[in-house]
């Protein structure tokens, strides 16, 4: 393919850019991706938390868009005596109590990233024997009534009533998956 700026030489960059939800692609050979400064581009961009709170926690994003963040600076846990400004620096809390201390500020940031304030979590695998248990009959009820409908079947198709046996073959698939 040649290069869309030039029409010469063989493209072998592309170049893909979204602005306002508009997707616009570039294919272009080397020295005309160097002229228009492409090939400039860096994507070493290595992300840690602690960067990323400090950019959407600093004191001028927080005092224009965030006007719960203003002064937070001088809040302070009471058991490890961390500041709020060394937490948005660490990206970390000191101790548990932080989240207490903290509280006010920092439940709107974790509702964003985290969808809700509250972990909810997923079940521990030593749940309780009666949870066990309730799985354990549902499959057994699945499978008596699997071998149920496969006698059915046999006895359908031994009696060569065919359309019976089709619909039982349908609901065997069903209740296989």
């Amino acid at each position: 393919m040649l290069c869309q700026n030039c029409n010469k030489r063989e493209a072998n960059v592309k170049y893909t850019q979204i602005v306002n939800g508009e997707k616009q692609e570039l294919i272009l050979c080397e020295e005309c991706s160097e002229k228009l400064g492409i090939n400039n581009i860096s994507f070493d961009m290595p992300i840690s938390f602690a960067n990323f709170f400090d950019g959407l926690l600093n004191e001028n994003y927080c005092s224009e868009f965030l006007p719960l963040m203003k002064n937070s600076n001088s809040l302070k846990c009471n058991t490890c005596q961390m500041t709020y400004e060394e937490f948005i620096n660490k990206g970390k809390f000191g101790c548990s109590d932080c989240y207490e201390s903290f509280a006010g500020k920092i439940e709107t940031i974790l509702k964003r990233i985290h969808g809700d304030i509250k972990h909810t979590g997923k079940k521990c695998k030593n749940c309780n024997a009666e949870i066990k248990q309730e799985i354990k009959t549902k499959k057994e009820i699945k499978e008596e009534k699997f071998i149920n409908l496969q006698a059915e079947l046999k006895k359908a198709i031994q009696e060569e009533r065919y359309e019976d046996a089709a619909k039982i073959r349908d609901e065997i698939k069903k209740e296989a998956k």
